[in-house]
């Protein structure tokens, strides 16, 4: 059974588990490192001792990242970003194979000469340092963490030899998260946002609606007299309000108000067409493509065929294929 120092180190835990596949929580532990001769051990204790606390989270067997987290009323030292530097460049030192990056997460910011620490020594820092005085809510640095180890599990596909030279790892996790600040400053003013998680609530972002459901395959077609949508693969959901979306992991969220036959439509002339045949039309399908224009929304399908959300309750259905009237549905 894993224990926890506090809930932040859980919240980090659980989402490096649901993104990675595979995390480890050490407490006070020496941690093993391979070298090329010998098998030799780290401590990491400093003067005056102290405990150190790692998530270490798996992206592929030669990539690897430590996470710490800091739990504090007030923003964290410079110390503590000194010192995770240190674990992190042993490790790096003293390691065979397995390449490490390593991540700060403290909710309550971080003090001054925090960021020349994490620039130089390639350390990303969650929530990102921008000099200005604007404290983030513990569930938002979780949703940052999230979507820096997605983007990362992503990012490892390819070559990323860039990522382990400073300060490319603080650059990528800045500009991953660096527009939270101002989504929190909209929803903290009443303002919201188009597009929000559904599991969460927090604010998002079209880019992120699109790198979360590429690929995805339709399951089954949503008509509520609230809103339309899809339900998707790796248990996704897609749900369309007309003036907002809402998307994401879809497990255990009840769609709103009550289910209802859309009005469906086709082809440029947008004939009528029944709610059956679009559903054999689209379900199966992969989400290929996806645009946002304003007063509606669609997604490209993989059988050449646009979906479109429009409101208050109507899907559309348009063949891509050229001429246009050789293709009608």
């Amino acid at each position: 059974m894993v224990r926890f120092r506090n809930d932040l180190e859980e919240a980090v835990y659980e989402a490096a588990k649901a993104v990675c596949g595979k995390a480890e929580v050490d407490h006070n532990r020496t941690i093993e490192i391979e070298v090329a001769e010998t098998a030799d051990v780290a401590s990491f204790a400093g003067p005056p001792k102290k405990e150190v606390d790692v998530i270490r989270a798996e992206f592929s067997a030669s990539v690897q990242i430590l996470i710490s987290c800091k739990k504090y009323s007030t923003p964290a030292p410079p110390a503590d970003v000194q010192e995770w530097a240190a674990v992190v460049t042993t490790m790096n030192r003293y390691s065979r194979e397995t390449r490490f990056l390593g991540l700060v997460v403290s909710p309550s910011g971080f003090g001054s000469g925090c960021e020349a620490w994490a620039v130089s020594h390639n350390l990303g820092l969650i929530p990102p340092l921008k000099g200005k005085k604007f404290k983030f809510p513990q569930a938002s640095s979780i949703a940052m963490c999230r979507r820096v180890l997605g983007a990362l599990s992503k990012r490892v596909a390819f070559p990323y030899g860039e990522l382990f030279a400073a300060p490319g790892f603080y650059d990528f996790v800045f500009d991953l998260t660096a527009d939270f600040e101002g989504r929190e400053r909209a929803a903290a003013e009443g303002k919201g946002a188009r597009y929000s998680m559904l599991e969460t609530g927090w604010l998002s972002s079209f880019g992120e609606l699109i790198s979360t459901t590429r690929d995805a395959e339709i399951r089954e077609v949503v008509a509520t007299d609230q809103c339309i949508g899809l339900e998707l693969s790796r248990g996704l959901l897609f749900l369309y309000f007309g003036d907002r979306v809402a998307f994401g992991n879809g497990a255990g969220f009840v769609i709103p108000g009550r289910e209802v036959t859309p009005e469906c439509r086709k082809n440029i002339d947008a004939a009528p067409y029944a709610f059956s045949d679009l559903r054999r039309l689209v379900i199966g399908q992969k989400l290929r493509s996806a645009g946002d224009f304003g007063t509606y929304f669609e997604f490209g399908l993989s059988n050449d065929v646009n979906l479109g959300f429009y409101p208050p309750r109507m899907f559309r259905v348009v063949r891509t294929l050229n001429p246009p009237e050789k293709y009608l549905l």
